[in-house]
């Protein structure tokens, strides 16, 4: 059997138990999650090398990027919902094939609003060369290029850190800008949410990136946008990862049966929306990892308090993280929501 730790494979003829390689943490209290993640505690030391940190307001909140929490659908030159056809044998609106293509359609439309208004933007020679025309679009159909490619990474980055929802993940190398973005505001429930458990914690999930970076063939892509000319990405530590999709080459006819058979295969591939956590999981065990790569920290909602001030004596607030006016502004009104 083949072990493998880190960038270290073990050949082993011994059956060796598999440890968990994503593990929850539960806490009683906010006090007892600071005394754990300080010098001295236990998960300090297990956070040391190479995570990296994301905040949840709920702990029932899955891994899942902006984009993938619905469907997308087409439209048609008015603008229009293409509806789907309901006797034909596939979801339309659920294939990867539309989901991949509505998303790659919004980043452009990002990069041409911005550069009308004369915004600093990562090159994009695809599309940049075809502003006057839809020639990337199509060739972008036909190619079936994986999602994302290299060359739309840093301009989706950019779109995401922004509010534009997009394939990717937020994270962070600092635990405490994680925890802000767990506290720092109110969330209200659902009614699905009230009966989840886990609602009744905000959540830090830790990602060991050394650790699932599984070759250059690994489905999981790790992007850090230059922090040049973006003050918040670079006052927030922030970095993104996404579950990479591999391309599905459209016929440029469809004469035949075997033709016909890969555009009906391509357009019942349906988008995968599985928890990053998941995906993670699954390719661990392919790859024979036998490390805890992933941890979620669930502490009690009612602390978000304390956890608050504790972050804000560290000097993490609205102010440090989003530099500017505005950023001083809701500083002050998150404060007060705190009583501080």
């Amino acid at each position: 059997m083949t072990l493998r730790y880190g960038f270290l494979r073990v050949e082993s003829q011994e059956l060796l138990i598999v440890r968990e390689m994503i593990k929850t943490r539960r806490y009683k209290s906010a006090k007892e999650f600071l005394k754990d993640i300080s010098y001295d505690g236990d998960m300090y030391q297990n956070l040391k090398d190479g995570f990296v940190f994301r905040g949840h307001q709920l702990g029932s909140y899955k891994l899942v990027p902006s984009v993938l929490r619905h469907k997308l659908y087409m439209k048609d030159a008015a603008g229009n919902i293409v509806e789907d056809d309901k006797d034909a044998p596939f979801d339309l609106a659920g294939s990867e094939f539309i989901q991949k293509n509505v998303e790659y359609i919004e980043l452009r439309q990002f990069f041409d609003i911005c550069d009308k208004s004369g915004i600093r933007l990562p090159q994009v020679d695809r599309i940049r060369h075809t502003l006057f025309n839809n020639h990337d679009i199509v060739s972008f159909f036909l190619n079936g290029d994986d999602w994302l490619p290299n060359d739309l990474q840093e301009l989706a980055a950019l779109a995401q850190h922004y509010g534009m929802e997009t394939r990717l993940l937020d994270w962070t190398t600092s635990i405490d800008i994680a925890i802000y973005f767990a506290v720092h505001k109110e969330s209200q429930l659902t009614e699905e949410e009230r009966t989840d458990k886990d609602s009744e914690y905000v959540a830090i999930w830790a990602l060991n990136i050394p650790m699932v970076s599984f070759g250059l063939n690994s489905p999981l892509r790790v992007i850090r946008p230059p922090y040049y000319g973006n003050p918040n990405l670079a006052a927030q530590k922030g970095l993104f990862t996404f579950w990479n999709v591999s391309g599905f080459k459209l016929p440029l006819t469809a004469a035949n049966k075997e033709d016909n058979e890969v555009v009906f295969e391509m357009f019942n591939r349906m988008t995968n929306r599985t928890p990053l956590n998941e995906l993670i999981e699954e390719e661990c065990k392919k790859q024979c990892i036998n490390e805890v790569v992933m941890w979620k920290l669930l502490i009690p909602r009612k602390d978000r308090k304390m956890l608050y001030e504790y972050i804000r004596k560290r000097n993490v607030n609205a102010a440090s993280l989003f530099p500017g006016y505005e950023g001083a502004v809701q500083c002050i009104k998150e404060d007060r929501s705190f009583g501080l």
